[in-house]
């Protein structure tokens, strides 16, 4: 591991310590497209967590989406709405406009296999757990939003299917990641008490089609307690996390000069 990637993640553990030691918090991984996973990676094992990388559409058959087909496996139900629907295999849509700014590779291309293709017009995937998780995330393909007028959310929830308490939500960054780039969005809580996420694509604005890939989440060893629900950060802790996020911002300003 070099340098950099030891500052990244040592500041990124720094900030989860101090989140840990607060109360109940939501913390999002969208802004950063080139490191999001690995943020989040390094939040979940600041806090002892295992990560879950088997809802990956590999085994799941070309075709229309088997909401139920992880849960036997791994306690994950899919619930699409609109024309989210669809497995299919390939590096991913392929749509042409790569050169309206600004640009982002993001995690690099996405590698041909199955994913679960996303059309031009609104759509959700509810992303439901049988037990509640700490962290979630997901890789979109081929988005594109330089103009930050197709916005992408993530929201959690404390029950399953979008019901229950919200947690909070995250928006996409505005990039174009054509053609097929991976851009990785992710939710954490502090308290461990995920229940849902609701992926949404917000509008048709710009007709764009994406793919959805390896969604991945993450469980703590210990179980939130029924009163951190609706807790939220004390204010000390949220000024030490504060700090932690301008000394990350300001490395990746210094590391883009």
């Amino acid at each position: 591991m070099n340098k950099n990637s030891v500052i990244r993640h040592f500041l990124a553990a720094v900030i989860f310590m101090f989140a840990l030691t607060s109360h109940a918090a939501l913390i999002g991984f969208v802004s950063n497209p080139t490191t999001n996973s690995l943020d989040w990676a390094a939040a979940v094992a600041a806090a002892g967590g295992a990560v879950n990388n088997n809802v990956n559409f590999d085994s799941h058959s070309a075709g229309a989406l088997q909401s139920n087909f992880y849960l036997a496996s791994d306690g994950v139900t899919l619930t699409p709405s609109g024309d989210v629907n669809m497995v299919q295999f390939g590096v991913g849509p392929n749509n042409g406009n790569t050169s309206t700014p600004p640009l982002s590779s993001g995690e690099g291309i996405h590698i041909a296999s199955n994913f679960l293709f996303d059309g031009g017009a609104p759509s959700t995937l509810i992303i439901s757990f049988a037990m509640p998780v700490a962290g979630v995330g997901l890789v979109t393909i081929d988005y594109y939003n330089p103009l930050g007028n197709n916005p992408l959310t993530i929201e959690a929830f404390t029950g399953a299917s979008g019901t229950g308490i919200s947690l909070g939500s995250f928006s996409s960054a505005a990039f174009n990641f054509q053609a097929d780039n991976q851009y990785f969005m992710g939710l954490f809580s502090t308290a461990g008490d995920i229940g849902s996420v609701v992926f949404t694509d917000v509008n048709s604005m710009t007709g764009d089609t994406t793919g959805i890939d390896d969604i991945r989440f993450a469980t703590i060893n210990s179980a939130p307690g029924p009163a951190s629900i609706n807790q939220v950060p004390e204010p000390a802790s949220l000024a030490l996390m504060g700090l932690g996020l301008v000394a990350l911002g300001n490395w990746r300003r210094r590391e883009a000069a």
